[in-house]
């Protein structure tokens, strides 16, 4: 009952925030992309993406549409949502992230049934800040990402093999960031064969979403998911690399390093794939070049690996750092309260707080490692002090 009544609220407040704000400039480039992608077709949003000024008159720079094309289906649905209600398509974006989060809460429920670490990430503040007012589409990626992982563990019956990589396709088909995951999953399921109705059911549902989009424009759709490159020198390595003067030595290839590193940890710890993919999520943002606020959400349904205190002390430290440059990066509109994330003016306090979080993540992978060994070391003992009682409770692949 409790974590009915908090999973209601943290829902509540998320829809509140997302009806009573305009969010950040990444809720109004898609709304922008909506016009372009009537107006001018889904080609020419893919070849030149949408430029546009914010509500303070400044001219932005061109955003390009680097979404996978099951994208554009989805913001044809919104956008008969918005004409339908009048209520922008902001606010059903992050209508849609607020649902994910619920769904999400749900499926960890089923998985771990540890009411103390789901009441923690149901009221997580940074989990409410990003769905209720940043305006990504990244909650809702990972409400199929977690999916696919909970049918792959149970993927001793066929039809969780299909169901989980149909849930995966459909995770790609909302971003292409969750084929670093795709390594753990198929190193978990029991042979070749469930390894191949695993990828074949990815493929199928993301290429069926992709349509007709991607068969009639496949180059142009590739090079522009693919070019994408984030915003670099304001995180991690990449922040220190350009203080020290070797920004432009690091960057073009760590996107592709921390990729490759990242996907490759479950050839190196043979975890269950449940902590398997919350260490290669904290890695791979610790490890990026690149950054955006909304990566934060990633990590949220990993954190209840963490422990109380943890994840208490995560989700604090990352909902001050986002926080912190939402009120640097904010504007008073007639829309309600709009964050430039493009004005470099909160760059500075991007790159201050986002090294406290960065150095908090860095921790917990430390940490992942030392009590999720402890515990594959002693599979039979009952979780200890120190040791999340939620990764023993895990099942094996």
């Amino acid at each position: 009952m409790k974590l009915l009544c908090a999973g209601f609220l943290a829902l509540l407040l998320k829809l509140l925030l997302a009806a009573s704000t305009s969010g950040t400039n990444d809720a109004r480039t898609w709304e922008h992309d909506l016009t372009t992608l009537r107006t001018a077709g889904f080609a020419e949003l893919y070849r030149s993406g949408v430029q546009y000024r914010s509500p303070a008159g400044a001219l932005l720079p061109r955003q390009g549409f680097i979404h996978p094309p099951a994208i554009l289906n989805g913001l044809r649905i919104i956008g008969g949502l918005q004409d339908t209600t009048g209520l922008p398509l902001r606010f059903w974006l992050r209508a849609a992230c607020a649902l994910a989060d619920a769904g999400t809460l749900a499926l960890l429920w089923g998985m771990f049934r540890s009411r103390t670490e789901l009441l923690i990430m149901a009221l997580s503040p940074l989990s409410i800040l990003i769905s209720g007012f940043h305006g990504n589409t990244d909650p809702i990626m990972m409400f199929f990402v977690v999916a696919a992982v909970l049918f792959a563990e149970r993927s001793s019956a066929s039809r969780f093999e299909i169901a989980s990589g149909a849930a995966f396709g459909i995770a790609c088909s909302v971003k292409l960031i969750p084929l670093i995951f795709a390594p753990a999953i198929l190193v978990c399921l029991p042979g070749v064969r469930p390894r191949l109705k695993w990828l074949a059911a990815s493929a199928v549902v993301w290429f069926t979403l992709s349509l007709p989009y991607m068969a009639q424009e496949p180059l142009l759709i590739l090079r522009s998911m693919l070019g994408y490159g984030s915003v670099t020198g304001v995180w991690g390595f990449s922040l220190i690399s350009g203080l020290l003067g070797a920004g432009h030595s690091y960057n073009p290839l760590a996107k592709w390093a921390a990729l490759l590193a990242a996907s490759c940890l479950p050839l190196v710890v043979r975890w269950r794939l449940f902590a398997q993919c919350g260490l290669i999520a904290f890695s791979f943002l610790f490890l990026s070049p690149g950054f955006g606020l909304q990566y934060l959400a990633w990590t949220i349904p990993w954190t209840i690996l963490l422990g109380r205190r943890s994840m208490i002390v995560y989700n604090l430290v990352a909902a001050a750092f986002a926080l912190s440059v939402y009120a640097a990066a904010s504007q008073n509109t007639s829309a309600g309260i709009y964050a430039d994330l493009l004005n470099s003016l909160h760059f500075p306090v991007m790159a201050l707080m986002g090294m406290v979080c960065w150095i908090t993540i860095a921790v917990i992978i430390w940490r992942l490692n030392i009590e999720t060994l402890w515990v594959d070391r002693n599979p039979a003992l009952p979780a200890t002090p120190g040791v999340p009682r939620s990764i023993a409770a895990a099942p094996d692949c």
